[in-house]
């Protein structure tokens, strides 16, 4: 045991302190990360309120589209006079696009990212909605940005996920259930693909439409450097308390 002697008193909490700093960087790098989250999960729980009062809730669909491609919705509400398609968007940075132009631009500390312009891919998912279910329902698209600061985004469809609650409400004009709601419902389903995507996949995805996989890679990596760090000091002060005991008994 004489060479527990050597382990200095301040070394675990040198090593504590070391993994805290880690631990404090990986939450600066993948804050945009965990804001984008937060705002999700605040959407999905007006929605769900929405559910309960007697609004049809598709969550996480895909739709073929006339052309043969696939588009994604994240939440989709049906009521008895309308539906809702809401897309979550986690691009953080500043947001800025027109209505007209093919891409929009995320500007971030790591530069520009241009991404699709969301009111061209809400023309499309109407398109593909109307074809289905023709004129009978009056349809709403909505983009909300989780995280982002929007500039100049000329369009009452793309909002922050502040005030998407907000707008769902004072859009939908009647939330009692119906024939129409029911039918819509019935053929969506029925036209809807399964998502088969794994949650590698379906995170692979995330990541990429916020523009932060290089951030929440480096945080991962620190946090599971913090972890070993922390667990190193444990083991040391376990040690270096153990050894004491051994010398005053």
């Amino acid at each position: 045991m004489e060479n527990i002697q050597f382990i200095s008193p301040s070394t675990p909490i040198i090593i504590t302190v070391i993994s805290l700093l880690f631990l404090m960087l990986s939450i600066y790098y993948i804050r945009p990360w965990l804001t984008g989250a937060i705002g999700s999960t605040r959407i999905q729980r007006e929605i769900n309120l929405l559910q309960k009062k007697g609004a049809t809730v598709m969550n996480h669909i895909q739709l073929p589209t006339k052309k043969g491609d696939i588009i994604h919705i994240d939440h989709l509400v049906i009521t008895n006079t309308q539906i809702i398609a809401i897309s979550t968007l986690g691009y953080s940075g500043d947001i800025s696009g027109s209505i007209r132009s093919a891409t929009w631009i995320q500007e971030t500390s790591q530069g520009q990212h241009r991404f699709p312009n969301p009111v061209k891919q809400h023309e499309i998912l109407k398109q593909t909605i109307q074809s289905t279910l023709g004129d009978r329902l009056k349809i709403r698209t909505i983009s909300a940005f989780t995280t982002g600061r929007l500039h100049g985004t000329d369009s009452k469809d793309v909002i922050p996920a502040t005030e998407c609650a907000k707008t769902i409400h004072a859009e939908l004009e009647d939330i009692t259930s119906g024939s129409k709601q029911h039918w819509a419902t019935n053929i969506i389903r029925n036209i809807a693909l399964e998502d088969a995507d794994s949650r590698a996949e379906k995170e692979r995805v995330f990541i990429a439409r916020q523009g932060n996989e290089k951030r929440l890679k480096t945080a991962r990596y620190m946090m599971g450097t913090s972890a070993s760090l922390m667990l190193v000091a444990i083991i040391l002060a376990g040690v270096r308390l153990a050894s004491n005991h051994a010398l005053i008994a």
